[in-house]
């Protein structure tokens, strides 16, 4: 039998749109991903370029280094750090042990000696993660719906209600993965590592079938690519 594809698939591009664009999503049926850039200030850029020149030429390797690695942790790691693991190891006649594993981002030692040696690299750093979403980047969140622009734009609304408000406990991850719950831990966590909504944008693709495609492919990138803060 000869498939007619162009009935089979009508899938559009991808097309990508800020925070400030959200409400010119289309409301058709297909899938979506969230992606976060970090921001790197020139404030701060600049005060760190100073002082690592500093520690490196009066010889403090040490304090170089810890500065160094504080520099990242609080401009860039620290918004992608996994969510805690909980991990069991068990096996017949042996003893049985459960618990919490935390994510320990770990950085290589090589990139801070080569930012010590030479601070301006962090300028090309900022210039490139300023640009790398989404082609160089993993997205935060994937999701599907019938209706896009209505269900982006209500992760924006859940994101600037628990910004402007304390956010409760994350729900629970033994809660079932319902779509409510997985919006509402999204939103909350996005607040709780106070990342700035400005800073977040979503890619789009419109998947127009009557069958709900889009429902296969959001299954399968997200057991691909495991977004950061999606629970499905």
């Amino acid at each position: 039998m000869k498939l007619n594809r162009n009935k089979v698939f009508r899938v559009r591009m991808d097309k990508l749109f800020s925070w400030s664009e959200i409400g010119s999503v289309p409301d058709k049926p297909g899938i979506y991903a969230w992606y976060y850039l970090p921001e790197i200030t020139d404030f701060d850029l600049e005060w760190t370029i100073k002082r690592l020149c500093e520690l490196r030429d009066r010889g403090d390797r040490k304090s170089a280094t810890e500065e160094t690695e504080n520099f990242f942790e609080k401009a860039i790691f620290r918004y992608f750090q996994e969510a805690p693991f909980l991990a069991e190891l068990k096996g017949p006649l042996k003893p049985h042990y459960e618990g919490v594993l935390d994510h320990k981002p770990s950085i290589s030692p090589p990139l801070v000696d080569r930012i010590i040696e030479e601070p301006e690299r962090l300028y090309t750093i900022k210039e490139v993660l300023e640009a790398s979403a989404p082609g160089f980047s993993r997205p935060i969140y994937i999701g599907m719906s019938g209706r896009l622009r209505t269900r982006v734009g209500h992760h924006k609304k859940l994101i600037e209600h628990y910004r402007e408000n304390s956010p409760p406990a994350v729900v629970d991850s033994t809660d079932p993965p319902s779509i409510k719950h997985r919006d509402q831990n999204f939103a909350q966590m996005i607040s709780v590592r106070n990342i700035v909504p400005s800073r977040l944008s979503v890619v789009v693709r419109i998947i127009g079938s009557t069958s709900h495609r889009y429902v296969d492919l959001e299954n399968i990138l997200n057991r691909i690519h495991y977004p950061l803060l999606g629970r499905n």
